[in-house]
């Protein structure tokens, strides 16, 4: 269930984006192994499209990672997972300020294909298990 979405400056050549989301994939994947449906949108921003305190064009978009995630993941975690997606960042683009957002959001919160996921008790169930 978790999805990312990751604003970055244009540039990187394709290898470098596969590489990213493999590495961004792999660090959700070791927090949050249930179900299998990690989805990661790269998002590029030309320098014309970008203000950063206020100076619109003044430098490349800083990285910002925002995730949508199921609660129940324990800090320890979640501080891992938060590390190597930093590394992985930094790895592909080399700029600072790299900021990553998690939203939380808990299974009466989120539907699929029209079911609300806490309506599934399999799939509670299942996520408990995983995350404990």
């Amino acid at each position: 269930m978790p999805i990312g979405y990751l604003d970055v400056p244009t540039g990187a050549d394709l290898n470098t984006k596969e590489e990213l989301v493999k590495a961004i994939y792999e660090a959700i994947r070791e927090a949050y192994p249930f179900p299998d449906d990690t989805r990661i949108f790269l998002r590029e921003w030309p320098l014309d499209s970008v203000s950063q305190n206020g100076l619109l064009g003044s430098e490349p978009a800083r990285p910002a990672f925002v995730a949508h995630v199921p609660e129940g993941v324990d800090a320890d975690t979640k501080r891992t997972m938060l590390q190597k997606l930093n590394t992985a960042v930094a790895k592909a683009y080399g700029l600072p300020w790299f900021i990553t957002f998690l939203h939380e959001h808990s299974l009466d919160l989120v539907a699929v294909d029209g079911v609300v996921l806490a309506e599934d008790q399999q799939r509670v169930e299942a996520q408990h298990q995983a995350y404990s």
